[in-house]
């Protein structure tokens, strides 16, 4: 039964609810507390709620988060709200506390190993919320849905039993086709059709590299910050992760291995480094494809956000510099066209095509042949050419608005470059360097308090670490943008003064 006000019952467990849940929010905890207490009786039916405004200034914060906690609870059957009555506590059905506490009874289960651990643990999960400038975020309303389904009606109309089965090794051939020839012309890649391996996603595509290409302790060099989720792959291969400092040119190329071991797996984003936004030059390419080619190592290309360039032109692939076959260039659709497409690939040397591509299919089994059949003539009938033409004006157009409102919003600090934007000319993000003193991870708690996702920049650091923040003006329109940088930047200025 419950016996202290609320918040002071709230204060007590969430320090044991820190540890229970690491990777909750503290709004998310707040929620799980409360819902735990009305299943296993400690509120009981019919008690009254602190107002939203009083738990939040006891608990000390944004009373929009109350708000927004008590409506969850209202939705899932736990409170009622009246209009100028306050928020009750509802009687839950007896089966359903019994089986509450029968679940919390029952043991955990097997425990996670140590590479278990790292794979479900990570300080940005609890950020990763689909709200305005999360990035990974896209705005569907963009994509040409019309074209897409009449694709598909042209594509069951003339369908035979046979796109019905699982597709060939490697991935459909009049895919791995058009995508061969997308790549020759839009990036310089050297390959033909039959060195394109077809995946669900850019993780798979690394996860089948890893296990084929190197073994367990092997060492892969890993830009540092970078692809949190490509890291994951690589450490749950059992490989050891180096994390290399980026400077504003992507991953420096050292002129031996350093301390005598070289690396099996170089893990780059040159056209648009992961996430401060550098480009790397033509010499440093060089330098990579010489180190790989002395040190018998493989570097994975992944190309990451090269569609969208706002000013000068891309340099070639590092794929398509590449004589001596060290390069394994990665690609997907998902943000260009919609993350639900899950289909990406990768280009491999030819000596490595046909064994990629039956180990693929031994590993993950062949993907289904409808979206990979409409995905190829999307490409090969110029639609996904239109595509990107349109939305590089329109997310053009996003960034720009972004840019000059957080601008003004904290002129001081960018007149005295305490703070300053990386990588807005690539990609549908960008980053905003924070002072190193900041505690990045606090600015992007008090952002989520306000309803608005970022990602602090020091997630994503697995060696030195940097602060700032990382957001996407990919799903919000431009007219979204205004109030809403507005007021990140009032959050953001509050905590730099």
């Amino acid at each position: 039964m419950f016996s202290l006000p609320l918040h002071e019952w709230l204060n007590q467990q969430l320090p044991g609810g820190q540890a229970a849940w690491p990777t909750l929010s503290r709004k998310h905890l707040v929620l799980r507390l409360i819902q735990n207490a009305i299943l296993d009786g400690t509120l009981p039916a019919a008690v009254q709620l602190p107002s939203t405004r009083m738990l939040a200034a006891e608990l000390g914060i944004a009373r929009n988060t109350v708000v927004s906690i008590y409506e969850t609870l209202q939705d899932e059957g736990f409170v009622v709200i009246g209009h100028g009555s306050g928020t009750y506590v509802c009687r839950v059905e007896p089966d359903v506390v019994a089986g509450a506490r029968q679940e919390a009874a029952t043991p955990a289960g097997p425990a996670f190993s140590t590479r278990g651990r790292g794979i479900v643990s990570h300080p940005l999960n609890r950020y990763y919320i689909k709200r305005p400038f999360c990035p990974g975020v896209h705005d569907l309303t963009l994509f040409p849905l019309k074209v897409w389904n009449q694709l598909q009606q042209r594509h069951w109309k003339q369908a035979e039993t046979s796109s019905l089965v699982e597709g060939e090794p490697g991935g459909l051939p009049a895919l791995r086709q058009a995508i061969a020839e997308h790549l020759r012309v839009s990036r310089g890649v050297r390959c033909e059709a039959e060195q394109v391996i077809i995946t669900d996603g850019t993780s798979q595509s690394l996860d089948l590299i890893a296990r084929l290409l190197a073994d367990t302790g092997d060492e892969v060099w890993f830009e540092s910050p970078g692809h949190w989720a490509a890291s994951k792959v690589f450490d749950g291969n059992g490989l050891r992760l180096r994390p290399v400092d980026v400077d504003e040119q992507g991953m420096p190329c050292p002129g031996n291995s350093g301390d005598g071991t070289a690396p099996r797996l170089v893990y780059l984003t040159p056209s648009h480094q992961f996430p401060l936004g550098g480009v790397m030059p033509l010499q440093r390419r060089q330098d990579w494809l010489d180190f790989a080619q002395r040190h018998d190592s493989v570097l994975l290309e992944d190309d990451y956000d090269s569609e969208y360039r706002f000013g000068a032109a891309p340099l070639q692939s590092l794929q398509g510099l590449d004589r001596n076959h060290r390069v394994i260039y990665l690609g997907t659709f998902s943000k260009t066209l919609f993350v639900g497409i899950r289909l990406a690939y990768f280009v491999v040397p030819p000596a490595l095509a046909s064994d990629f591509a039956h180990a693929s299919a031994d590993l993950y089994r062949e993907g289904e042949q409808v979206g990979q059949a409409v995905l190829a003539a999307f490409i090969r009938e110029g639609h996904y050419d239109s595509h990107l033409r349109r939305t590089r004006l329109i997310y053009a157009e996003r960034r720009q608005v972004l840019t000059d409102t957080l601008k003004a919003a904290l002129a001081p600090w960018f007149a005295t470059g305490a703070v300053a934007f990386t990588g807005e000319d690539v990609g549908v993000h960008c980053t905003l360097r924070l002072p190193d003193t900041v505690d990045d991870q606090a600015v992007a708690q008090a952002a989520a308090d306000a309803g608005i996702s970022v990602m602090p920049l020091s997630g994503y650091c697995l060696g030195t670490r940097r602060s700032g923040l990382v957001l996407s003006y990919a799903a919000t329109t431009a007219e979204q943008i205004v109030p809403l940088a507005r007021q990140l930047g009032a959050v953001i200025a509050n905590l730099l003064e």
